[in-house]
């Protein structure tokens, strides 16, 4: 009885917390593109002509910072990141039942 008792507890734990692990990590949000914004001395945001300023990987873009941090030493640079739209469907069904 105990024995049986002590695995039933095991398993109804391993299986809620295999539960909230998959629903922690389903809605994980990446960012799915990178740009490179350039500030001017002042520190306004200029765009400089015939440089690269979007990338779809952070490795990427941290690189060709440093590269026109060498080159335009006059300019400051960083990275914005956008984020998708994250469209939860479940939402989606409790708006149609309140209709």
């Amino acid at each position: 009885m105990i024995k049986s008792l002590d695995k039933f507890v095991t398993g109804f734990f391993v299986v809620i917390f295999g539960i909230l692990w998959y629903c922690s990590s389903r809605y994980q949000v990446k960012p799915s593109h990178y740009t490179i914004i350039v500030h001017d001395v002042f520190g306004k945001q200029t765009k400089i002509n015939g440089i690269r300023t979007s990338f779809r990987t952070l490795e990427v873009t941290q690189s060709y910072i440093s590269e026109y941090h060498e080159r335009f030493e006059g300019y400051g640079f960083s990275i914005g990141q956008d984020f998708p739209i994250i469209k939860n469907p479940a939402f989606k069904i409790f708006k149609k039942i309140q209709r």
